[in-house]
């Protein structure tokens, strides 16, 4: 059992389906078949472009009922909307859906208020399901719907770090769509072929591993590395290809009273058209960072923590790819920690090292 009032400090070494959601309140009118178009609807309705099915159109918020306010255009097409789409009533929050329908909560993928997913089969094609908060996202493949025609429609929307839902597919950072992975050799320096923002993993490219506060709770107020995104991300920072605990902890590295060691392994490689620095000396602050389950980020490298040896054994192809070990030193009562660990500008990783 994880126990999180002990102190914790550093000691270091670098080295080498579509689900159709309910009616809010009278929100939404459903025709019996599938739409495309508004004008496939009634002179009332809009064809809704993730749900493609007929709604409720309005003209204002007078027209909608009290737990979907807002008349708008759908907003979550990559493109934006077409001038011809009608506006429906939109949910809001959480709380008006539930006044309209007990346990009701507002669908991000769909801004209409319904029932909390459990499944990503609950949700719409491309939208995944987060369990934890019963909500869909913001669905990766959608039309507009308008009544144009014009050639926008039917044009994936960009995907993001594990939004793809189909099976051996990923999201291309470089296309931002969904689709089958390159092929690579994990025999060669990382990422080989892979494009900034994937790894190789056997064979094949594969997005680099990624955590959410749901699945670390250490990141639930270290909310930046979340929401990196190697596509749109204005400084492209080193990527973690894996991080785990170590078999054995480097008992060596804690000093004073009776601590308990934690260490850790971290792969990395660099930010394109950059190298990590030579000496340990050349690490700013902050370019590897330790998160505790407090949620305090501890820079490891440059600055109060400091390494004792062997940064330089970590470097390969030439100071493109490194591997850093690192331990946690907790007093005798922590017999299992949980950390998080980020590069500047990079992805969220998360590892648990036992006693």
């Amino acid at each position: 059992m994880m126990k999180t009032k002990a102190s914790v400090w550093l000691a270091g070494s670098l080295a080498a389906g579509v689900g159709i959601f309910a009616a809010c309140g009278d929100t939404m009118t459903m025709m019996p078949t599938t739409c495309s178009l508004d004008t496939q609807c009634a002179a009332s309705e809009a064809c809704h472009p993730v749900l493609k099915k007929c709604v409720t159109a309005c003209t204002s918020g007078t027209d909608c009922p009290d737990s979907a306010k807002t008349c708008a255009t759908f907003t979550g097409l990559s493109g934006g909307n077409d001038a011809g789409i009608r506006a429906f009533c939109q949910c809001g929050t959480d709380q008006l859906c539930d006044r309209g329908t007990a346990g009701d909560v507002c669908q991000p993928a769909t801004k209409i208020c319904g029932a909390k997913c459990t499944s990503n089969a609950s949700c719409p094609t491309g939208s995944t399901c987060d369990t934890a908060t019963g909500k869909c996202g913001a669905a990766t493949t959608a039309t507009d719907g308008g009544t144009d025609g014009g050639t926008d429609a039917g044009t994936p929307m960009p995907c993001t770090p594990g939004s793809c839902t189909t099976a051996g597919q990923i999201c291309n950072p470089t296309t931002q769509q969904c689709g089958a992975p390159a092929t690579c050799s994990a025999a060669n320096p990382q990422p080989d072929v892979c494009v900034y923002g994937l790894a190789c993993s056997g064979t094949a490219c594969a997005e680099a591993p990624r955590v959410t506060a749901a699945t670390c709770a250490n990141f639930t107020s270290v909310t930046t590395p979340l929401a990196w995104d190697p596509a749109t991300i204005a400084t492209k920072g080193s990527v973690t290809t894996a991080f785990a605990p170590r078999a054995t902890n480097d008992t060596t590295a804690c000093s004073g009273g009776t601590p308990n060691a934690f260490t850790y392994t971290v792969d990395l490689y660099s930010a394109p058209m950059t190298n990590f620095p030579a000496m340990i000396d050349m690490v700013q602050a902050n370019t590897f960072n330790y998160v505790r389950t407090d949620g305090q980020i501890i820079s490891l490298g440059a600055g109060p923590v400091r390494p004792t040896s062997g940064y330089a054994n970590g470097l390969s192809n030439g100071n493109k790819n490194l591997r850093l070990v690192w331990t946690a030193c907790g007093d005798s009562t922590i017999m299992t920690l949980r950390a998080g660990f980020y590069a500047a500008n990079g992805n969220a990783t998360c590892a648990t090292a036992n006693q």
